[in-house]
């Protein structure tokens, strides 16, 4: 983006901020839940991040989810990298207040932090069948014959 706005990180009242935590994802096997847990435990995530270590590509969509549908205030912030092939990218970086994270612990949340890391963990361990029924699915999908100038991102037509 070119021309992407900067968001000013100093508030006129910082006093007046809501640091009201929202309310903990219902359903803990998911990645929305996995977002969550990443930022309550203080973490600062930006979409590279959350494509390793909470395996989407969709973190700003996740963190509206958040916003919208379970109240949580979460700070952001627009920062400029470099790239590899000489352009200048600009990001966002997604992180809780620490005053709302407080607040959700006090509110219990790390019960609801342990259970969806244990869910997630058990997710895991079925990876290598969802790998290969993933491959199985796409081995049939092939129904017309390829381009031959054109392979898949292996180098496999």
């Amino acid at each position: 983006m070119k021309n992407a706005p900067i968001q000013n990180t100093n508030e006129s009242a910082p006093d007046k901020r809501d640091y009201t935590p929202g309310t903990l994802p219902k359903h803990i096997n998911t990645v929305t839940a996995s977002v969550m847990v990443a930022l309550l435990e203080s973490h600062t995530m930006t979409s590279m991040e959350s494509v390793f270590k909470e395996h989407t590509t969709r973190l700003g969509a996740v963190i509206h989810y958040l916003e919208g549908e379970y109240g949580w205030h979460i700070d952001r912030r627009d920062m400029a990298t470099g790239t590899n092939d000489g352009r200048i990218a600009t990001i966002a970086a997604y992180w809780l207040p620490q005053e709302t994270i407080a607040r959700a612990f006090e509110a219990g949340a790390r019960d609801w932090i342990n259970k969806v890391k244990a869910a997630r963990a058990e997710r895991r361990k079925l990876s290598d069948k969802c790998k290969s029924d993933a491959a199985r699915i796409n081995l049939h999908r092939r129904f017309k014959t390829p381009d031959p100038r054109q392979s898949d991102i292996w180098g496999q037509v």
